[in-house]
């Protein structure tokens, strides 16, 4: 879970600075037009491992008004330096300055732990979600998270925090550092280990991932950018005392285009 808190930050960028993106999306927080994102990425998994996999990924964001699908377009990601950005269908209830409030839907996959990709097998469940993001200043974002499995197929339920720090590197380019903590139930801990893992009989509720993650987002016009992350998920707690590997590096290179 805590993997995904340091994942997708960089794919937050367009050519304008993020203070003229504030004060754009303050004057029109909720246009009635379809904006929309594609790409793609190459997506590195267990990095450290001799199960390393590379895999190339599509990129998809659909805005309208306040209805979002996947990562939305290019003006919302400088609004907030998210701790969080997933594939989903998304409502965002609260959408001010300094501060956001979104419910979403999305298909889970309960074989790896990740959201829904197509091309990958395994058990699916359907995961409802409610985020908020708090801009604290021009740098700092916190964000708070809570998810529920609403068909009980053993995902359970999670909440999880996280902050990210923002260092701008020029007028087109950022560095961002993140990291973020996540406590679930012991049913949830089960299914994310997998059943094939020793010890996860002894699972209780309590935090048990920590992540951390480094992204670079560079913007090459108005309407193409390209970034690229390196994120760190750690078990910790009685998930860490699980047999086999208790941490994950990923990492993403991919480009974008904006649909303006």
């Amino acid at each position: 879970m805590a993997q995904e808190l340091s994942e997708n930050l960089s794919e937050e960028i367009t050519d304008k600075t993020s203070e003229e993106a504030v004060q754009n999306a303050i004057k029109d927080p909720a246009p009635s037009s379809l904006k929309y994102t594609l790409g793609l990425k190459i997506r590195m998994d267990d990095i450290h491992q001799t199960t390393q996999s590379t895999k190339l990924r599509p990129v998809v964001g659909l805005r309208y008004g306040k209805w979002r699908v996947g990562i939305g377009d290019g003006e919302e990601w400088l609004r907030f330096n998210s701790f969080r950005k997933e594939p989903s269908l998304s409502y965002q209830w609260v959408e001010k300055r300094n501060v956001d409030l979104g419910l979403s839907l999305r298909v889970h996959n309960l074989n790896t732990g990740e959201a829904f990709d197509v091309f990958e097998p395994g058990r699916k469940t359907l995961r409802g979600r409610l985020l908020s993001n708090l801009r604290i200043n021009r740098r700092w974002t916190a964000g708070i998270e809570l998810t529920h499995d609403l068909l009980s197929r053993g995902d359970s339920s999670t909440v999880s925090l996280g902050v990210s720090y923002a260092w701008p590197l020029s007028s087109h380019s950022e560095l961002s550092l993140n990291t973020g903590v996540t406590w679930a139930p012991a049913e949830h801990w089960r299914t994310s280990a997998g059943s094939h893992r020793t010890g996860i009989e002894g699972l209780t509720t309590s935090i048990g991932s920590v992540g951390s993650g480094l992204s670079y987002k560079h913007s090459l016009s108005k309407q193409w950018a390209w970034f690229s992350i390196l994120g760190i998920n750690k078990d910790v707690g009685n998930v860490a005392k699980l047999s086999g590997p208790n941490s994950h590096v990923s990492g993403q290179v991919g480009f974008l285009y904006f649909g303006r």
